[in-house]
């Protein structure tokens, strides 16, 4: 009996240090999590400098292809070339923005591997552009995958995803009830919905 609680003593040792090296060789979810949302406050501080082509170091400049969807394009752009020329458009070329800020919530983190993380999140996007008499808002749907590099968790893909238009309308005709309407419920209906 001593024999056997010997063997499945040492069978528990064995089979317990590859989790225990990879433990301690892999970042907890938290600090994984605090490096991302680090990196996508440093992303709303660049955007409110107005200075977009900035946003460049925030990318894996070592990827060959990164991906990137704005919201307001119909199609993906992959590869520098064409991210530059949205990032960091040409000399003379007239930037539409008069003035944006972009503000992230909602923010979930995953971590895919040792070098390689998921985020689903949120943005507030507040700008005016050069061509509207007024400025405007919406708030949109996010997904970006990071990969872990000397320099810290950079971008290797962005997608901005808009809600469909009756999710969206739905959204915000929600957002317009007035803030005493729930009180105003309650007491005809005598309870609450």
């Amino acid at each position: 009996m001593t024999s056997l609680k010997y063997v499945v003593f040492c069978f528990w040792i064995i089979c317990s240090m590859p989790a225990m090296a990879l433990e301690s060789t892999t970042p907890s979810s938290e600090s994984v999590t605090e490096e991302i949302v680090a990196l996508l406050r440093e992303t709303e501080e660049i955007w409110a400098s107005q200075d977009t082509e900035r946003l460049k170091e925030l990318w894996d400049l070592e990827d060959e292809e990164p991906i990137y969807l704005a919201g307001e394009q119909p199609n993906f752009w992959i590869g520098w070339e064409q991210i530059n020329a949205y990032l960091d458009p040409p000399k003379g070329m007239k930037r539409p923005t008069q003035a944006i800020r972009v503000k992230f919530y909602d923010i979930t983190v995953r971590q895919l591997a040792p070098d390689l993380a998921f985020a689903a999140y949120w943005m507030r996007t507040d700008m005016k552009l050069i061509f509207t008499p007024e400025p405007f808002g919406s708030d949109n749907r996010v997904t970006a995958v990071f990969r872990k590099t000397t320099n810290g968790w950079k971008y290797v893909t962005y997608a901005e995803a808009f809600q469909a238009p009756n999710m969206y309308i739905q959204t915000l005709m929600e957002k317009d009830v007035q803030d005493d309407y729930q009180e105003f419920f309650d007491e005809v209906t005598g309870k609450e919905k």
